[in-house]
């Protein structure tokens, strides 16, 4: 008999991050479920020739990645428009490294209005895809990225810095870095 589900939307998102911070699939896989509608938003808002959608898509997901690791709960601020910021910054840089440095027409985003609203909940089969797709995810990192790349991607994620990165594995800053340039070039694929 299968377990019955949790409603996706029982735990608050920043008690999510925090679990997410410390290493918990489940609670990173829940926040990807919630937050990639956000995600999709952002993305759809830049009509370029540049990035295509799926480009986009990827850059936003890695401000998602980027915001789950650098939240603090300290000063009691709410993470969605946290992550939604990061998310467009991400965007933004990838289209002005794209442009050598130009930044973006006003013309090529679409405005939206709910920006700092959170997603209603998506569908029963939305969740399930959504599930499928983290497990595609991991099942991606688990197969395509080398222990090294693994070891600093989830060190990376716990919100550790780069020379704190360096000092637990034994290597130099720099070898984080391109490690994690790596996976970012194995992830855009």
């Amino acid at each position: 008999m299968a377990e019955p589900m949790v409603h996706e939307n029982a735990f608050p998102l920043e008690s999510l991050v925090l679990a997410a911070q410390k290493g918990d699939e489940a609670a990173f896989s829940q926040l990807v479920t919630r937050l990639l509608p956000l995600v999709r938003r952002q993305a759809a808002k830049y009509n370029c020739q540049e990035l295509d959608a799926d480009d986009l898509l990827q850059e936003g997901f890695i401000g998602l990645l980027s915001a789950v690791r650098g939240y603090h709960a300290e000063g009691e601020k709410p993470f969605l428009p946290y992550v939604s910021v990061c998310v467009q910054n991400s965007i933004l840089s990838a289209l002005r490294k794209t442009r050598g440095g130009r930044g973006v027409n006003p013309a090529e985003i679409v405005p939206w209005e709910d920006d700092f609203m959170e997603s209603p909940a998506p569908s029963i089969e939305e969740q399930q895809d959504l599930r499928e797709q983290c497990d595609a995810l991991w099942q991606f990192v688990a197969t395509h990225l080398s222990e090294t790349e693994k070891q600093v991607l989830k060190l990376f994620l716990t919100g550790l810095s780069y020379g704190e990165i360096a000092e637990r594995l034994g290597i130099t800053s720099k070898s984080v870095d391109n490690a994690l340039q790596r996976v970012r070039a194995k992830l855009k694929q």
